[in-house]
């Protein structure tokens, strides 16, 4: 086990310092086929992970790799909403929002890593916890389905972190801090990347729960977390213009939500095979988004 560690390991450090260059460079200059290529890598590199896993731990484990990352995907991708609304409130401009999403993705590594490890560690002791995951999973999803706009549930979070702050636009947008009349003040950059990890982290009571209904192993958990948010930034850069044609991908979410804590709460009394867990959970991915584009297309 301690070698696919590793192995995971040096592939996230070694990828994510190629993505941080290519960040930096690319704050100063747009490249929209750039970032679909690191899209693309970071997707055929989770592909290859879960090969490793098949070699490692076995056909089983690598069906709940692939599930958890779908899953952990779908959600990730529905997030986006979450940060255009953030950027839009924050007027965050195209660069600025590259490097809000880098520092973002770097502290939810780190707070998926405290999530997963504590989640698993109280599972392991206290077996009723399933069930309060499970609940909480279908309560998200019921009010996924109440709610068209509860990403706006995060508008009060934004007044007070402002609030909070003493805001200063610089002319410098890639500033954290500006100092005027020889004061410090925080930029809206700064406020902006606050708030994406004040949100991940409520993203993550959503999102751990979820994978350790698939699986309690730590490396399919967390790596299955990391390759789905990992190349968040670019793919943000990548659906900017099509992320609206996604507009029944929360309902999606909401239904594997639901599956998946009912899952939890009667796992003890009927285990569901995992390749079921990953055709259901699959087909609700793949379906939601066909019939996005289908009635996006009849509305024009």
């Amino acid at each position: 086990m301690w070698q696919l560690w590793g192995i995971f390991l040096t592939m996230i450090t070694i990828g994510l310092y190629a993505d941080v260059v290519l960040a930096k460079a690319q704050y100063t200059r747009a490249n929209h086929r750039s970032h679909a290529y690191m899209v693309i890598a970071w997707i055929s590199l989770a592909v290859f992970f879960g090969l490793l896993v098949y070699f490692f731990l076995g056909y089983e484990s690598t069906l709940k790799f692939f599930t958890g990352y779908v899953l952990e995907l779908s959600l990730s991708v529905d997030n986006l909403f979450v940060f255009m609304a953030i950027f839009s409130y924050f007027h965050i401009g195209n660069k600025a929002q590259q490097k809000a999403l880098t520092y973002g993705m770097v502290g939810a590594m780190v707070m998926r890593m405290m999530f997963v490890f504590t989640g698993i560690t109280l599972l392991s002791k206290f077996k009723w916890l399933m069930h309060v995951f499970g609940i909480m999973l279908i309560a998200s999803a019921i009010g996924m389905f109440k709610s068209e706009k509860q990403r706006g549930s995060t508008s009060n979070l934004l007044t007070k972190i402002k609030t909070f702050l003493k805001v200063k636009r610089p002319e410098d947008n890639l500033a954290f801090f500006v100092k005027f009349e020889n004061k410090w003040y925080a930029t809206p950059l700064l406020a902006c990347v606050i708030t994406i990890e004040i949100v991940d982290i409520i993203f993550a009571v959503d999102s751990v729960p979820a994978v350790l209904s698939i699986t309690k192993t730590p490396i399919i958990v967390y790596s299955s977390n990391v390759f789905a948010i990992i190349g968040l930034r670019s793919l943000y850069i990548c659906l900017t213009q099509l992320i609206s044609k996604f507009h029944l991908l929360q309902y999606g979410i909401a239904v594997n939500l639901a599956f998946v804590g009912t899952n939890m709460i009667f796992s003890e009394v009927y285990h569901i095979p995992t390749i079921v867990n990953t055709t259901v959970i699959i087909s609700i991915f793949l379906v939601t988004l066909a019939i996005s584009c289908l009635t996006m297309k009849r509305r024009h």
